[in-house]
């Protein structure tokens, strides 16, 4: 483990391949934290999510609003893209020891909810440890393995992984029924129609409210407008097809509804700040 001024750490990385993000969500590092003193953490307003275990010991966390909670041993709380939070050491009997896992992937948002975690509610007590220790450890072998062949046992394990969650989650009544959340919804309709040429108004008419409710409500949750979302799942799509395929700009641009190559062009410089073309030249 890694000894630093705030924390004993161990932590391993994994480049999520090709095969593994054709399922929607896949891990991306995972690690354990014994928090020092000075330990004090702000969850980073990126494009990626995560799932903190306080294993032993306590924390202070400071949620989305302000407020501050005491969390202690067997709680769990997430972290969410562009929803700040804070955590910092807390005095108990023991330091605090943390197991974490990130991820990312379009279904993320979706697991996460299904458990019962979101901004309004980060946090979950009473996870029974023995349940869930023998995935810790597996992910934990699996990362330290450093494998980077195009195999699924890192997607496998988080989706087992989450499948304890959920089941968990469902005998304490936590669970979330997919059909819930308008928000949850509305997400799930743009990631599948994204390249058909949606419109934020068919999302909002989807989600049974006119177009101005409906944004309001998605970038309060979110911290940045549905506009944004639906271009970045347009955008990374087409980043997938430079890297991967063979196809023209015009096919492209057609395949995640733009109406010629100029247009994709124009749209996909001003989002990574370089043509499409430069992409393929690297």
């Amino acid at each position: 483990m890694l000894e630093l001024p705030n924390e004993t750490r161990s932590m391993w990385y994994h480049r999520p391949t090709h095969l593994e993000k054709l399922w929607g969500i896949w891990p991306t590092s995972t690690g354990l934290t014994i928090a020092k003193p000075a330990y004090r953490m702000a969850s980073p307003a990126v494009l990626g999510y995560g799932l903190v275990y306080v294993d032993d010991g306590a924390v202070h966390f400071i949620d989305s609003k302000g407020n501050e909670h005491l969390l202690r041993k067997n709680t769990m709380f997430c972290l969410i893209p562009s929803v700040m939070h804070q955590y910092y050491y807390a005095e108990s009997e023991q330091p605090p020891r943390m197991y974490w896992i990130t991820f990312n992937g379009k279904q993320s948002l979706q697991m996460l909810n299904r458990i019962g975690f979101s901004e309004e509610n980060p946090y979950i007590a009473g996870w029974d440890e023995a349940r869930l220790q023998p995935y810790w450890d597996s992910m934990e072998n699996v990362f330290a393995s450093e494998e980077n062949t195009d195999r699924l046992s890192f997607v496998l394990l988080l989706i087992q992984w989450f499948d304890e969650l959920l089941l968990q989650a469902r005998q304490r009544g936590y669970e979330n029924a997919p059909s819930t959340s308008l928000l949850q919804s509305s997400i799930e309709f743009m990631n599948t129609h994204f390249t058909g040429g949606i419109r934020i108004q068919d999302v909002a008419r989807h989600a049974g409210m006119t177009r101005s409710h409906y944004t309001r409500m998605f970038t309060e949750r979110m911290g940045y407008s549905p506009k944004t979302y639906l271009q970045r799942l347009r955008m990374e799509k087409a980043m997938q097809y430079l890297k991967e395929t063979t196809f023209t700009l015009t096919e492209i641009a057609l395949a995640i509804s733009y109406p010629d190559a100029y247009s994709f062009s124009r749209a996909f410089s001003q989002y990574y700040g370089f043509p499409p073309s430069r992409t393929r030249e690297l």
